[in-house]
């Protein structure tokens, strides 16, 4: 199982703390060379958003499944959900 650890601060108050971010998502794990590519071509301080998004869906067997799947954009400039946390990497 994967272990990512993401540092960030918070954009509108930089000065808090470094913050961290751990998920053991595969998703987010085969989406990391992506991230670090969009990351290494970004104007420093690089903008971003940080995530949850809920993902449900119902078995065959009909048992309903839900979870988060963490989800990491940079350099957008609107933040896509009311419960996004704005970051600075």
């Amino acid at each position: 199982m994967p272990e990512i650890r993401i540092g960030f601060r918070l954009a509108d108050l930089p000065e808090l703390a470094v913050f961290s971010f751990v998920s053991t998502s595969w998703e987010l794990a085969a989406e990391l060379p992506a991230l670090a590519a969009a990351l290494e071509v970004a104007v420093v301080p690089a903008l971003g958003v940080l995530r949850c998004e809920v993902v449900g869906f119902i078995t065959r067997s009909g048992l309903a499944v839900s979870y988060r799947r963490p989800v990491v954009e940079v350099d957008r400039t609107q933040v896509l959900a009311q419960d996004a946390v704005r970051l600075a990497a």
